[in-house]
């Protein structure tokens, strides 16, 4: 299992994570035959690990920073302790925060305890500023054919804005269920059951434009 900077790393890992296991292991022991692609290979998250270990935290940070912005979770949790601790770059509670929810986001618990952490350290108008940071990468990501991205947007609506925004959460989770992403149609109608009556036939025409604006692989 990918390797965390500090010992209380999250212990539900997404499946990500579990399904590498094995690899991550052997890479460990063996030369890395991962993918040549720095940005989401397990050896370079190893080399990123090890590059804490050594408290060469500067390489670390660019390591991770790679993979966070390829939207590996793990690497984003990992990088956001980085920068809250100010190892290898400044200290930056925006980012890290910013960083945190994307993790959390993305199913890394500990990311969770993390961004409240953070939150409580600085100004809500700082906290709103980084709230409109995860927003807008999740767009862009939907926008850039990601459908991982589409249920996570669902979810920030509810977990990540101060008021939970249950209409925006359906739309979104109303077209992760329409392309297939698993547990969409049962949040959809969580997220439905929350939503005026009246409110729930203009949320479906909007979620309708949305997806016909859409194009997913």
């Amino acid at each position: 299992m990918r390797q965390a900077v500090r010992e209380q790393i999250h212990t539900k890992a997404p499946k990500r994570i579990l399904m590498r296991m094995l690899a991550c292991l052997f890479l460990i022991t063996t030369p890395a035959h991962a993918s040549t692609n720095l940005d989401v290979s397990d050896a370079t998250f190893n080399e990123a690990v090890r590059a804490v270990k050594d408290k060469n935290y500067q390489h670390a940070v660019r390591l991770f920073t790679l993979q966070a912005e390829a939207d590996q979770h793990d690497a984003q949790y990992n990088l956001a302790l980085l920068i809250k601790a100010g190892k290898g770059t400044p200290q930056n509670f925006q980012k890290a925060l910013s960083w945190s929810w994307a993790a959390s986001l993305g199913g890394i618990e500990a990311a969770v305890e993390l961004a409240e952490e953070l939150a409580d350290m600085i100004p809500e108008k700082i906290v709103e500023e980084a709230r409109e940071t995860v927003a807008a990468r999740l767009r862009q990501r939907i926008e850039n054919g990601d459908k991982q991205a589409v249920p996570q947007l669902a979810a920030y609506h509810l977990n990540i804005l101060e008021e939970e925004d249950y209409g925006q959460a359906y739309i979104w989770y109303a077209i992760a269920a329409a392309i297939g992403i698993d547990g969409s149609i049962a949040a959809r109608d969580e997220a439905m059951d929350n939503v005026d009556d009246e409110e729930i036939i203009e949320l479906q025409r909007e979620a309708g434009t949305i997806f016909e604006g859409l194009s997913f692989d």
